[in-house]
């Protein structure tokens, strides 16, 4: 169970639980979140304590991100159908996962690298999805290490580009 002022993840938004309250609709006990960012100004969401669709989370730690990203040449990329590439992303998107987040970001990297290197125009699904994925993973990675979504980004790649010439 979570407490007033913890930081969570909702689905893909990092949210501070601000309050607790019983639910007009259901009678349920209800946490109430404010996305981080947008203290004092953005839009509070209710989600049952019961956390049933199991889209509540807590934050990552350091050690989990750190983890995270020293696994990313073994994360497996898409399968490269252009048919069907938005709803993959879709679907990966819509879990909780930020391995699945990195996964989009690999296979939309690669795939406008491969593009580039064959003198095509990129594809803008690619484009599209890899900017949401990042600023969902950068977003969580800002708070959870205290540093800017720039210096996380950055540091991302620096440590990607490690990985790759080890």
């Amino acid at each position: 169970m979570f407490q007033i002022n913890d930081i969570v993840v909702y689905r893909r938004d990092v949210c501070r639980i601000v309050d607790t309250t019983t639910s007009d609709m259901t009678g349920e006990q209800c946490y109430v979140l404010e996305p981080y960012n947008m203290v004092g100004g953005g839009r509070r969401m209710q989600v049952p304590v019961s956390n049933r669709g199991g889209h509540l989370r807590k934050l990552s730690t350091s050690d989990e991100i750190y983890s995270l990203i020293r696994s990313v040449p073994d994360v497996e990329m898409l399968e490269n159908k252009p048919a069907n590439m938005k709803s993959q992303y879709v679907a990966l998107l819509k879990s909780d996962s930020l391995e699945d987040l990195v996964r989009i970001i690999k296979t939309s990297y690669y795939r406008n690298k491969e593009r580039r290197d064959n003198h095509k125009k990129l594809a803008s699904i690619d484009g599209e999805y890899m900017q949401k994925a990042e600023r969902y993973l950068f977003n969580e990675f800002s708070v959870a290490l205290g540093k800017s979504y720039d210096e996380c980004k950055e540091e991302f790649v620096k440590e990607i580009r490690k990985l790759e010439e080890a």
